[in-house]
């Protein structure tokens, strides 16, 4: 989950107006997959396995709609391979956010919803694939994006598939990602009755999301969100200069810049030392 992420969860699941619904995603009617030939299943393989490569190089403009376009291609002739389905809902999730930055509300809303079909089917198949889960949440956070009127009615759909992704030990799925956009949700949410935020409770998911993942920057520059909503400037300050001073990696290359410019406005908000 990247930067723009971080902000939208405040604007999205703050939208209090009257008539708020959450959208309703059908999912198609599923069957187990056909038998397929060995050069089928051999070429399934190849079209992930390509996706997988341009998906670590989705920096590159195009690449990440090349990832998805080689996944589609996998599913046209597996349509339940779960390996396809999950890494279409993560495709489906980033492109939506590209969109959004492009703003593109049609368009971001349009993968949002492709990318929630995808990992219903996943989860479908297969309900312990905690992959799908974890994208279906970030493909409702982009649709929330696209639709702020649907936000708050959607955040109880996003923390149910993000507690379904969640490890016991945390840090399993994009480096604590469960723990960190639960986090997010329940540092900006309003609180009970309205939603579910907690700030206490936000603070102990990030916390737990650097103790998981300590290397990944986002980590850090969401917890250090938290600590300038609790006034700890000095514990803020820390974690923010880690993000400054994070290198790329090729898990997080393309979205460092994002993460180090979000920092940098975080820093402008705190008190002189």
């Amino acid at each position: 989950m990247s930067a723009r992420i971080l902000c939208l969860l405040a604007a999205s699941v703050c939208v209090l107006g009257t008539g708020c619904f959450a959208p309703r995603f059908r999912t198609a009617r599923l069957g187990p997959d056909r038998l397929l030939t060995d050069t089928e299943m051999d070429e399934v393989q190849r079209q992930v396995e390509e996706a997988d490569k341009l998906w670590m190089e989705r920096a590159t403009p195009g690449n990440a709609g090349k990832s998805l376009g080689d996944l589609r291609l996998a599913l046209k002739l597996a349509p339940y391979n779960v390996q396809a389905l999950w890494r279409a809902a993560r495709a489906c999730a980033w492109l939506a956010e590209q969109a959004g930055d492009a703003k593109d509300k049609p368009q971001q809303l349009k993968i949002a919803d492709e990318g929630v079909g995808y990992a219903q089917r996943c989860t479908f198949v297969d309900p312990d694939r905690k992959e799908g889960h974890y994208y279906m949440a970030l493909c409702y956070a982009m649709h929330a994006d696209a639709v702020p009127s649907q936000g708050l009615a959607l955040v109880p759909k996003m923390v149910k598939e993000l507690k379904k992704a969640d490890e016991p030990i945390g840090g399993g799925i994009d480096h604590s990602g469960p723990d960190r956009v639960l986090g997010l949700i329940y540092l900006n949410a309003p609180p009970w009755p309205t939603s579910v935020g907690d700030v206490d409770e936000a603070v102990d998911k990030l916390e737990n999301a650097c103790d998981q993942n300590p290397g990944f920057p986002e980590n850090h520059l969401a917890l250090a969100e938290a600590y300038i909503k609790t006034r700890k400037y000095k514990d803020a300050r820390k974690h923010l200069e880690r993000v400054l001073a994070a290198e790329p990696a090729p898990d997080w290359a393309a979205e460092l810049p994002k993460l180090k410019q979000r920092a940098e406005q975080f820093m402008k908000k705190l008190p002189a030392k």
